[in-house]
């Protein structure tokens, strides 16, 4: 039997230090990682995924996950039988998934250290290939850029027609960057700044270059939280110094490509709260009789005579988005329609002025609230919440906290969560495998390394 248990040990980090790799490659490699993970976990802990010193928050993800259940099956009774029913329960994987993450954290037998490394390089080598493919035309494996016109141009790399780059470099490159500490070892503090500088540069250049919007602003927002969050009082002027020159590098970059300026320009345009609020209190009676028909607000005879309608540019599409899915959460506040629901139900809502359909609603806290309500929104935030501020103030012990996990661990994770949940970023799916997937792998580490808290303070 020790056998077997030292061989499911070393099987389960390595799975997990491969976890970055697995992104890569897409769902498919995502959910085998993640399902031998979850295997080789349940044989290898038993009884310990059971025992835990707070079980609060454990209980509160658990009625997070039960209620992605029930407003799924309620759909069932007041719509029918549909096809996404099933992805209700296939998602209760990301729960055995984050219970293994956070023991293996919490009993030390992954080495956190090497998790971020793995991050670390597998962002470098996708920075670099952006870079290769933006400067040569081509990437390492020969593949093209992805031209949407003339004009823009998705430097991609190897995900080729998949426009998720910058998100990858983003979502890897704020838990990669603290492995640098461990890399340059018992150096210089000047050098380590250095190198921060210098990879900052690399990641945030290589987002611009991809040509995804969000995770740019979003790492000129990491870059303020890091300043922000830091502990280096004596390298406070340095670090301010250095991301106002990676801010102003990148400025000149943006403001030198025409293409890239076009691209990001568009947040001049960015959803406005005051509009969609607006929209949302507007009646349109005479349009009543088209409820549920899934006909669009265009096509139809009151197109342009329907009294207070206002046509607003849809740009990216954002804000319609918005506008659409509050509309469809304000019919089902407390429990959400279930599962990626949104994408089944916003045809009943095109037939009002500036709605439309897509596959979901591009903002996490949306399509939380469309999904599963207020309850639901708040049984996974209380959790999320409570260990930011349980692993902040841990963070700030340093050299008193009472176990060798560095103080670089703490703050990746705590920026790595906050720049993930940030509330106003459009994003790709809440419960899509990619998303999903890194979402409990960073709260199986702060649960783990919460228990780490309490067990030492027993």
């Amino acid at each position: 039997m020790q056998k077997i248990d030292n061989f499911l040990s070393i099987s389960l980090q390595f799975l997990i230090y491969l976890l970055p790799v697995a992104f890569t490659f897409g769902n498919l490699s995502i959910n085998i990682l993640i399902l031998l993970v979850s295997i080789a976990g349940i044989i290898y802990f038993r009884s310990k995924l059971f025992d835990w010193n707070n079980k609060y928050l454990i209980l509160l993800i658990l009625a997070f996950f039960l209620i992605i259940l029930f407003s799924s099956s309620y759909r069932i009774l007041n719509d029918g039988m549909d096809k996404d029913w099933i992805k209700s329960i296939l998602f209760l994987r990301y729960l055995t998934f984050l219970i293994i993450i956070s023991c293996l954290v919490k009993y030390n037998k992954i080495n956190l250290n090497f998790l971020f490394m793995s991050c670390f390089l597998i962002t470098l080598l996708i920075s670099l290939d952006i870079l290769i493919q933006y400067i040569f035309g081509k990437n390492i494996l020969g593949f093209d850029p992805i031209s949407i016109s003339k004009e823009i141009k998705y430097f991609t790399g190897i995900f080729r027609e998949e426009l998720i780059a910058g998100g990858f470099i983003l979502m890897f490159s704020v838990i990669g960057i603290f492995a640098l500490p461990q890399l340059i070892k018992n150096q210089k503090k000047s050098l380590l700044i250095f190198l921060f500088f210098l990879m900052s540069c690399l990641f945030f250049v290589s987002i611009i270059f991809s040509g995804n919007r969000m995770p740019a602003l979003m790492f000129l927002i990491f870059l303020f939280l890091f300043l922000i969050l830091v502990k280096l009082k004596k390298y406070k002027l340095q670090l301010m110094g250095l991301v106002l020159i990676i801010i102003i590098i990148n400025s000149l970059i943006v403001f030198k490509n025409e293409q890239i300026y076009k691209r990001l320009e568009i947040f001049k345009k960015a959803p406005n709260p005051i509009i969609i609020i607006n929209e949302l209190q507007k009646e349109y009676p005479n349009l009543k009789k088209y409820e549920n028909s899934g006909k669009h607000f265009f096509n139809l005879p009151e197109f342009n005579t329907t009294k207070n309608f206002t046509f607003y540019s849809f740009v990216t599409g954002h804000q319609t988005l918005y506008i659409t899915s509050i509309d469809l959460f304000l019919d089902n506040p407390l429990l959400g329609r279930g599962i990626k629901s949104f994408r089944n139900d916003c045809s009943k809502k095109i037939h009002l002025p500036n709605r439309i359909c897509e596959s979901h609603p591009h903002n996490f806290i949306l399509e939380i609230l469309n999904d599963v309500g207020i309850i639901g929104l708040v049984l996974i935030s209380v959790p999320v919440l409570v260990l930011l501020f349980i692993c902040y103030k841990e963070y700030l012990k340093g050299e008193k906290r009472k176990n060798n996990i560095s103080n670089w661990i703490y703050l990746g994770i705590i920026l790595s969560t906050l720049i993930h949940f940030f509330p106003f970023k459009s994003t790709g799916s809440f419960f899509s495998t990619f998303n999903a997937g890194y979402t409990f792998l960073i709260i199986g580490i702060l649960i783990g390394l919460n228990e780490i808290r309490i067990k030492n303070e027993k």
